[in-house]
């Protein structure tokens, strides 16, 4: 990967979400989790309900991971899912509450003045419950380490491709 700005690692990990509402908190709970793990190379920020307040934290990365609650049709409840950039493009994907239409308007915004990372992803689990009261459901909390070693493996593939914006060479 190419430098970053000084001082900030060149990839973002961003937990979203309000944990005052069971697994809406799913993000900035894996977000400590993965945090735990001492991964290196990545800034982890639990980046709550701030949505195009985020703006400013993309700013000079080479990539951003989001972890959050998912809503998706026909999946399961605690299923993982991961999206790639062209999905984070379809706000309907995401869960319905009031940090996602930021989400989707901070990504926009930094496209349009040239700081969108490169390596855009979300990694999240579809929720149990999106009920008021602090704390996971027992079926997200079950399944987080899941949702944890999803969003390693993101990361790990990122560390080992191409920097981004490499030319193809004349080989």
């Amino acid at each position: 990967m190419s430098e970053a700005e000084p001082g900030r690692a060149p990839v973002l990990v961003l937990g979203i979400g309000n944990e005052l509402f069971e697994d809406e908190g799913i993000g900035p709970v894996a977000a400590r989790m993965l945090e735990a793990r001492g991964l290196s190379g990545v800034d982890i920020v639990d980046g709550g309900t701030l949505g195009l307040a985020l703006l400013p934290q993309l700013e000079g990365r080479n990539g951003v991971l989001f972890l959050d609650a998912i809503a998706a049709r026909e999946v399961e409840p605690g299923e993982i899912l991961e999206l790639d950039a062209d999905d984070l493009d379809q706000p309907f994907q995401l869960c319905y509450s009031a940090h996602q239409l930021g989400l989707t308007e901070a990504l926009q915004a930094a496209r349009l003045v040239g700081q969108a990372p490169p390596l855009v992803a979300a990694v999240g689990m579809v929720p149990f419950s999106m009920e008021t009261g602090y704390g996971l459901s027992p079926g997200a909390t079950e399944r987080m380490e899941a949702l944890v070693d999803a969003a390693e493996d993101v990361l790990l593939r990122w560390a080992n491709a191409p920097p981004p914006n490499r030319q193809a060479s004349n080989a």
